[in-house]
C-alpha cells in the first residue's frame, strides 16, 4: 500500500508541476500566494515548492550524494519569494525555480542544464 500512495502521491506532484511549468491558465499561481499569510496560500506555496523540487530530483539530474533538507529548503525558498514583493504578479513556479537555484546546491544541478562541452576542432 505504501509503495502505491508513494507512487499516487509522486504522480499528483508532477501533474501539478507540469501544468504550473506550461503556464497553463488552470492553474495561476503567482508569487503572491507566497507572501499571502491565510493558510490556504501557505498550503498552495507549499505545494508548488514540493512540486517543482519533485520534477527537479525525478528527472534523475540531481545529485544522489547531495543531503537535502526539505523543510531548510522549503523555508529559504518561502524567504527568497518574500525578499523580492516586486515580482510578486510573476509565476509562481519560475520564482520558486530561481529561488531554488540560489539557496539550495542540491536542486542548483538539477535546475541548471550543463552546458556542452565544446569541441576543440570548432576553435578558431
Amino acid at each position: 500500500m505504501t509503495g502505491l500512495v508513494r507512487m499516487w502521491r509522486r504522480t499528483w506532484s508532477l501533474a501539478i508541476c507540469g501544468l504550473a511549468c506550461l503556464s497553463a491558465p488552470a492553474f495561476a499561481e503567482t508569487g503572491q500566494t507566497c507572501m499571502a499569510t491565510d493558510a490556504e496560500n501557505h498550503a498552495a506555496c507549499l505545494s508548488m515548492i514540493g512540486a517543482v523540487r519533485e520534477l527537479a530530483q525525478g528527472d534523475g539530474m540531481a545529485d544522489p550524494a547531495c543531503v537535502a533538507d526539505d523543510l531548510a529548503t522549503t523555508e529559504a525558498v518561502i524567504d527568497w519569494i518574500r525578499l523580492h514583493p516586486e515580482r510578486a504578479g510573476n509565476d509562481l513556479a519560475v520564482l520558486i525555480r530561481e529561488a531554488l537555484i540560489t539557496v539550495d546546491p542540491c536542486a542548483r544541478g538539477a535546475l541548471i542544464p550543463a552546458l556542452p562541452t565544446p569541441d576543440p576542432l570548432d576553435a578558431d
